[in-house]
């Protein structure tokens, strides 16, 4: 087999494998009605280190919604899967053939979990809002009130886990690839 088939089949296999799991961390390990506080975004992590902003995107963006489809929480929402896939680009952007040393995996771990927490936080609330409170139901910033602790949960995850999965998980994988 050639060298790009190889690769280009290494991708395919790779990127299916992180689906199965964003799907597994988000859907089948159990959560809170009230706070939807899951890990599926290491995964997408590891898609955007390895192969960039485009493919963690889609990575993030086809598990939702095959996990919309195969085991429901609520109806599909279009508008979180699209802040889910902006969340899977980000992380590419900052993480994708970049410098992960010393300080910079810090730096580049705030700025991945300052960037969640906005995307989840005004993004994510505002499709929960159009979808549950709508125009005659609770404003807006009410929602935003009650997914303040939610948000900043998950943003301190971000913030602890990337630098731990990158150099646990992504550094062995580079090697062996």
């Amino acid at each position: 087999m050639k060298r790009k088939e190889q690769s280009n089949t290494y991708k395919v296999v790779l990127i299916s494998l992180m689906i199965a799991l964003t799907l597994i961390l988000n859907r089948v390990i159990p959560s809170t009605p009230v706070y939807h506080l899951t890990v599926d975004f290491v995964p997408v992590f590891i898609v955007a280190v390895l192969f960039g902003p485009l493919w963690a995107a889609a990575t993030y963006a086809i598990a939702d919604t095959i996990g919309s489809i195969i085991l429901p929480m609520g109806p599909f929402n279009p508008g979180i899967t699209l802040t889910l896939l902006l969340i899977g680009a980000v992380f590419g952007i900052v993480y994708y053939n970049r410098e992960c040393t010393g300080k910079w995996i810090w730096i580049r771990a705030f700025i991945c979990a300052s960037a969640t927490l906005v995307i989840k936080l005004f993004g994510t609330t505002y499709f929960l809002y159009l979808m549950y409170g709508g125009p005659n139901g609770i404003g807006y910033w009410a929602y935003v009130i009650t997914r303040i602790p939610n948000c900043v949960i998950f943003a301190v995850l971000v913030f602890i886990l990337l630098p731990i999965v990158q150099k646990v998980i992504i550094d062995r994988i580079k090697y062996v690839r």
